[in-house]
């Protein structure tokens, strides 16, 4: 029988840890009496091609909104500046024209952002009508 390693590591919190990890990921059911029961509600269901793609789209109808969001700030700020641009170009006021198309985009991104954030206070569940 060969002798304990001198220079072995005491068992800390990464020990523990990795045998955590070892046992909630394992194959096998759990040894602990002590594991937490299922939520009330809970189904045992398998996972199946359409259930993953409903939920995928659940995600994407409720992201929609604020994607569509940040596409509106890109546009707008890209409208504006190119109107600038072109602006310089055909009277040759350069840089003029980007200057004050820069401020306009930026003046229209701060009332599309304050519009979406009293949109999205109303639609809160709870919210005062009127705020």
């Amino acid at each position: 029988m060969a002798a304990p390693d001198p220079w072995a590591d005491k068992p800390d919190r990464f020990d523990r840890a990795d045998r955590e990890w070892k046992r909630r990921w394992a194959d096998e059911p759990p040894l602990d009496a002590d594991a937490d029961a299922p939520s009330p509600g809970y189904e045992n269901r398998e996972v199946t091609v359409d259930a993953v793609r409903d939920s995928y789209g659940q995600g994407m109808t409720a992201a929609g909104p604020h994607l569509g969001f940040g596409m509106q700030l890109a546009a707008g700020m890209l409208l504006f500046v190119g109107l600038g641009i072109g602006v310089d170009r055909w009277l040759g006021t350069t840089p003029w024209g980007v200057i004050v198309g820069a401020a306009l985009g930026m003046v229209g991104i701060l009332w599309m952002v304050v519009r979406f954030a009293r949109e999205s206070e109303s639609a809160r569940p709870g919210a005062k009508p009127g705020r």
